[in-house]
């Protein structure tokens, strides 16, 4: 059902509750009267929220978590919900912050929290599906904090060997063990799990089978602290993506630099081709499957 028309129905439903509820008042010895005036508020309340969250999936606000297994019966021990949750939670807060400033957050601020401004929205046929909403309204560098924050929390749920690790740096160290302390959570308790996002581009998707959840565990267990470094690289611009990707060919090769939401502003006034000068921070990963070493760099100025 398209939004438009649950808003006609919402707003149909509440003029037939309002007219009810005049009636009742009118005729305050009618029980009937006041018990139908009760429920017609209560469906056109459910009909608003619908409207609601109909909105929400349209802005790319909604994600939907639903836990799946032998325990996952219609409802959910609450201890359990509540620590699960937590993790995740905290893990997007961290990557927000890692995506805006570039850096890894020590404590993230309200600035970050109040940006995504993340909510429970309601529970959907039984307590296992949870509506999570957010805003997804763009900042002053004209990018949404929090579609920036999942596209990359699916890229790393999603990921494989080949881009774990530039996953990885892009949501930041601290987010990705976050991440994987849900995903224990997950495995301690005894669910799977399915996270849905209807983004701006298409639907995103990740289906969370225990095996998977073993696969993605084991790969954010091999994370160790990489080592950290100021460089300088001069060269040509040869790409600017919208997902926060510069490239850089120097005589070196190209050289691919993620770059914070903050410095939007500095890497649009580049040109493809133009003679750049930037200043990065490299981190320096061991690949231990691949073993090797793995250079993820991250702007911090262009001068």
């Amino acid at each position: 059902m398209s939004t438009d028309i649950l808003r006609k129905h919402a707003a149909a439903l509440k003029e037939m509750a309002d007219q009810t509820e005049l009636r009742a008042r009118a005729a305050s010895d009618d029980f009937l009267l006041a018990l139908a005036a009760n429920n017609q508020r209560d469906a056109a309340h459910d009909a608003e929220r619908e409207v609601l969250l109909a909105e929400a999936e349209e802005a790319g606000e909604l994600i939907e978590l639903r836990f799946l297994g032998p325990r996952a019966t219609g409802s959910i021990p609450l201890d359990w919900f509540l620590k699960a949750l937590e993790p995740l939670s905290k893990s997007w807060r961290l990557a927000a912050h890692r995506l805006r400033h570039g850096t890894e957050a020590r404590m993230v601020g309200h600035e970050i929290t109040n940006a995504l401004n993340l909510k429970i929205a309601g529970l959907a046929y039984g307590s296992t599906r949870i509506l999570v909403t957010g805003n997804a309204l763009p900042d002053l560098t004209g990018e949404s904090l929090l579609q920036a924050t999942l596209v990359q929390t699916f890229r790393l749920l999603n990921s494989r060997q080949d881009e774990f690790f530039d996953a990885v740096d892009a949501v930041g160290g601290k987010s990705a063990h976050q991440l994987a302390d849900f995903l224990g959570a997950l495995d301690d308790g005894g669910y799977a799990a399915e996270f849905t996002w209807h983004s701006p581009s298409g639907i995103k998707r990740w289906d969370g089978r225990p095996d998977e959840i073993l696969r993605i565990r084991g790969l954010l267990d091999t994370i160790n602290e990489p080592e950290k470094y100021e460089e300088i690289l001069e060269g040509n611009v040869a790409g600017i993506t919208d997902t926060g990707r510069l490239d850089v060919r120097t005589d070196a090769g190209k050289i691919a630099v993620r770059f914070p939401l903050k410095l939007t502003d500095q890497v649009r006034r580049l040109t493809i081709t133009s003679r750049t000068r930037i200043r990065v921070s490299t981190a320096k990963y061991w690949d231990g499957v691949e073993k090797k070493d793995i250079y993820k760099r991250q702007l911090i100025q262009v001068e």
